[in-house]
């Protein structure tokens, strides 16, 4: 009984975790970071940030405006008037980063530019 027990705890510290398969604040993406120049459709220019992630996820809270069986994969990073935020992405474009979504949903409106937007977010150790 002793070696069934004893293999039994063995076996579960051996498992591998579940992969976390919903994306939820705080958790970090990784992917390629880019810059897009489009048109609202009022005629307002925007410039729009994104990353296209590596493993995209469905949100874990339920998004009206997300579609559960294609997650985001393009998110829009929001900068607004944050100028050393603006610095970091110019020295980032192109390449692949690692950013802490902090607040996010999928995108509701014109001016969100790809399938879900970060409004508050940070950039994050290698990825």
């Amino acid at each position: 009984m002793r070696k069934l027990a004893f293999a039994l705890l063995v076996f579960l510290f051996a498992a591998p975790a579940p992969a976390q398969d919903t994306l939820k604040p705080g958790d970090a993406l990784t992917g390629r970071l880019r810059v897009v120049r489009t048109h609202h459709p009022n005629g307002t220019p925007i410039t729009a940030y994104q990353i296209v992630v590596d493993y995209p996820k469905n949100f874990a809270k339920e998004d009206d405006f997300c579609d559960p069986k294609n997650p985001p994969v393009i998110f829009h990073l929001v900068v607004m008037d944050d100028k050393a935020k603006l610095v970091q992405l110019k020295r980032k474009l192109g390449k692949s980063v690692k950013v802490v979504a902090e607040d996010l949903m999928c995108s509701e409106t014109a001016w969100h530019v790809g399938d879900a937007v970060i409004f508050q977010w940070h950039f994050t150790g290698a990825p």
